[in-house]
């Protein structure tokens, strides 16, 4: 398996929980349900669980990809082509902007009408890390393709045994014509 290089990392901005926890508090509330749980989640089961969301974050930018995972119970997962990547787009909306934070939206070929595939919010330096993913991109696009993969070490006794097959092949189908 291919060793990745990872080119840079996102760091998450610490003020993400409390963004996390403001969120959730409004979803309780809102939904009638779970308005009884309110005592609980802000004697601290909220704060508890905003740092977890918290601490799971991972954003890693390598040679090919953007690979993205959150979560505590559900963990998701996303590996992103660079690519594949068509904008960029940074949004602050008003909550966002009174905690200082910023979310990167990245929206892929194909799924743009959908919605963001990925929206990393609080990252600090977003622009920094934007231009970053972005610079990456246009490299893999200036090249023509992805770097390619290394050459494993018996790849020319696996070449040497393909031409051998594909000659028997070529011998039987001679043969028959």
């Amino acid at each position: 398996m291919r060793e990745v290089t990872i080119l840079q990392r996102a760091e998450f901005d610490p003020r993400l929980k409390s963004y996390n926890f403001a969120q959730s508090t409004l979803a309780l509330i809102v939904l009638v349900v779970t308005i009884p749980l309110v005592p609980f989640w802000l004697l601290g089961l909220g704060q508890y669980i905003s740092r977890r969301q918290y601490e799971a974050l991972e954003c890693e930018l390598t040679e090919r990809s953007l690979n993205f995972s959150r979560g505590i119970l559900v963990k998701v997962q996303k590996n992103v082509p660079l690519d594949k990547i068509t904008d960029l787009a940074l949004h602050e909306g008003p909550i966002l902007r009174a905690l200082g934070l910023t979310c990167l939206k990245v929206e892929t070929a194909g799924q743009s009408s959908q919605g963001a595939l990925l929206s990393l919010v609080g990252i600090r330096d977003s622009l920094a890390f934007r231009d970053a993913v972005l610079a990456q991109r246009d490299l893999i696009a200036s090249s023509g393709a992805p770097p390619a993969p290394p050459v494993a070490d018996d790849a020319p006794d696996v070449l040497s045994d393909i031409r051998d097959t594909l000659g028997r092949i070529e011998g039987l189908l001679r043969e028959r014509s």
